[in-house]
């Protein structure tokens, strides 16, 4: 199949742009960007989120904690299913690199399914191992 067969996914590079600009400590910008007034999302312990201005304010309280960000090595992205109207889901594999003012390093392998409505994230699901 050539590659002008194959359909471009949007949401793919969304995604693509929403882990790279997180690499460059733009985290508060991101979600003020991508997710939905409405988003939720789940940490790897479990913990629930409620709300786009819900998540900025943990974001921006935990950003406190850190000491030193060293960015984000990226492993793989991908989609699984994009209808081409903003609607779907993709996922990206990463891990954060961060020492934190208490001396521990916030370094989880993590996998970040994301759900799209509209072009905008409307869930969010972290999996990884919150004893790292």
């Amino acid at each position: 199949m050539s590659d002008a067969a194959t359909p471009k996914s949007e949401l793919l590079e969304m995604q693509r742009t929403f882990v790279q600009r997180c690499a460059k400590g733009e985290f508060v910008e991101v979600m003020e960007d991508y997710y939905a007034d409405d988003a939720y999302q789940i940490e790897g312990d479990g913990s629930r989120r409620e709300g786009k201005a819900n998540m900025i304010a943990f974001e921006k309280q935990f950003l406190t904690q850190v000491k030193q960000f060293h960015g984000i090595d990226l492993g793989s992205i991908a989609v699984a299913s994009d209808d081409g109207k903003g609607n779907g889901v993709t996922m990206a594999e990463y891990t954060i690199k961060a020492d934190m003012i208490d001396g521990s390093k916030f370094w989880p392998e993590q996998v970040q399914v994301s759900t799209w409505k509209n072009g905008k994230i409307i869930a969010v699901r972290f999996y990884y191992d919150p004893n790292f």
